[in-house]
């Protein structure tokens, strides 16, 4: 019941488009939402240097090879180039091969960095987090705004926030429950583990203790016989 409510309440994700804003991937990183990748189609060392948050390196002289082996087809593909061209060339690739919801970034990095995006690498150090990385409010405050540049009603933007929160604590309670399990797993072939060492050294103990009694009988036995004769 419960589900069903909050989906007749909260609108899905809209449709990735074949292009877009800078705005809108920054919407959707500051809410960690799930089922979508960065690609980055520049040479490896260029990726080194710098890029954004995240994106993974695939030159597109690779692209088609390496996706296709790593990535769903039916997943949302941001792609982003050394420029416009190459952006454009390495999105029409993806859809050529079966990549159903792939869309550039225009502008590429620079419009990233533009707005404030988080980036990273050997030249271009890690962005600092801002302030609404820890502020539940001043965070619904940001990704209004940033939908709202996207053209989304502040009530649609309140609804997806509060969506993609809800998924965040979803998933961090799942993570949650899967580590305690294992824990509790770990800990009883630890202590199954445990109980059998100890049950082969009680066995070992009470073998040589009796080996070594059998041993220091023999002698005296013998003694005695001489005494006798």
């Amino acid at each position: 019941m419960v589900n069903n409510l909050a989906g007749g309440i909260i609108p899905p994700q809209p449709p990735i488009e074949s292009q877009s804003d800078a705005h809108v991937l920054k919407s959707r990183l500051e809410w960690g939402e799930p089922a979508f990748t960065i690609l980055d189609v520049r040479d490896r060392n260029t990726f080194n240097e710098g890029h954004i948050l995240g994106a993974m390196p695939m030159p597109i002289n690779e692209l088609v090879e390496r996706a296709v082996a790593s990535l769903n087809k039916s997943r949302d593909i941001y792609v982003y180039g050394a420029n416009e061209q190459e952006g454009t060339e390495a999105a029409q690739q993806l859809r050529s091969n079966g990549f159903e919801h792939v869309s550039q970034l225009k502008g590429g990095l620079a419009a990233w960095k533009a707005i404030g995006g988080p980036t990273e690498g050997i030249i271009e150090s890690t962005t600092p987090p801002g302030a609404d990385d820890y502020n539940v409010v001043d965070r619904l405050k940001n990704h209004q705004e940033n939908l709202q540049k996207e053209g989304a009603s502040p009530t649609e933007a309140i609804k997806k926030g509060a969506s993609n929160l809800k998924e965040n604590i979803q998933q961090g309670a799942s993570n949650l429950k899967d580590n305690i399990q294992e824990g509790a797993s770990n800990l009883k072939e630890n202590i199954q583990e445990g109980a059998s060492n100890l049950k082969e050294n009680i066995q070992e103990g009470a073998s040589n203790i009796k080996e070594n009694v059998s041993e220091s009988k023999t002698p005296t036995d013998t003694d005695d016989s001489n005494k006798g004769s």
